[in-house]
C-alpha cells in the first residue's frame, strides 16, 4: 500500500472511531494496527509476563492507591512513549497521529497520553467502574487496544460499557480491535475470560 493509500485509510479509521462516539458514545475500529504488530505487541506482554515485569494493577490515583483482586485482577506494564521496541513504536505513532486528527478536527487539545499492557489469567476481571479519578481530571478519552489472537466467543472475557440512558454493549477483545470512549462517562467492566489469558493495552488521552 502507499503512503497516500495508507493516510487515507487511517483516516478512516479515526473518523470511523470518532462518529461511533458521536452516535453510540463509543467507537469501535477493528484491524487498528496490522497483525503483525497484534502478534509483536501480544508477545511482549507474554515475555513480560514470564520474566517477572508485569505487577498487580491496582484502582485508585496515587494518593489513594490500593490493590483489590476483588476489584481487578490484571497485571499491567506502563509502555514507555520513547519507546524503541519496534511494535510498542508503530502503536505509539498511530495513537499520536489519533490524537493529532482529534485535536484536528474536533478540538479537543489533547497533550498527551499514557498506556500500559494489562495481562488478565483465566478467570481474572475487572468490575464496572470509571475511567476518571474524583481529585484527578486529566483523562478525557480512554482507549483499548486487543492483543489475542484468534479469539472465540467461547472464551468470555468481554468488555461490557454502559452507556447512560442506553443497552449494554458487549465487545469480544478481538486481536487489532480499538475500543474508544469517554473517560469521565462510560462506565466499563471487563468481564472473566474462560479459557485463556486477555491481553490488551488500555490507554488515556489527557488535556
Amino acid at each position: 500500500m502507499d503512503k497516500d493509500q495508507e493516510e487515507k485509510e487511517e483516516k478512516n479509521q479515526f473518523e470511523e472511531m470518532i462518529q461511533g462516539l458521536i452516535d453510540n458514545k463509543y467507537g469501535c475500529c477493528d484491524d487498528f494496527v496490522n497483525p503483525n504488530t497484534v502478534a509483536g505487541l501480544g508477545e511482549n506482554i507474554r515475555e513480560a509476563n514470564q520474566t517477572g515485569n508485569l505487577q498487580m494493577a491496582g484502582t485508585g490515583s496515587q494518593k489513594d492507591y490500593k490493590q483489590n483482586t476483588l476489584i481487578r485482577g490484571d497485571k499491567i506494564k506502563w509502555i514507555d512513549d520513547k519507546s524503541v521496541n519496534q511494535f510498542e513504536m508503530v502503536y505509539v505513532k498511530k495513537v499520536g497521529n489519533f490524537i493529532s486528527h482529534l485535536n484536528k478536527t474536533c478540538f479537543t487539545s489533547i497533550k498527551s497520553f499514557e498506556s500500559h499492557y494489562a495481562n488478565y489469567e483465566q478467570k481474572s476481571f475487572y468490575k464496572r467502574h470509571l475511567d476518571q479519578f474524583k481529585n484527578e481530571k486529566g483523562r478525557k478519552f480512554s482507549i483499548v487496544l486487543f492483543l489475542n489472537q484468534g479469539w472465540q466467543a467461547e472464551d468470555g472475557g468481554m468488555l461490557s460499557l454502559y452507556p447512560e440512558g442506553r443497552l449494554q454493549q458487549d465487545i469480544s477483545p478481538i486481536g487489532g480491535r480499538m475500543v474508544f470512549f469517554q473517560s469521565d462517562e462510560m462506565e466499563h467492566e471487563v468481564h472473566p475470560s474462560f479459557t485463556r489469558e486477555r491481553r490488551s493495552i488500555a490507554g488515556w488521552l489527557k488535556d
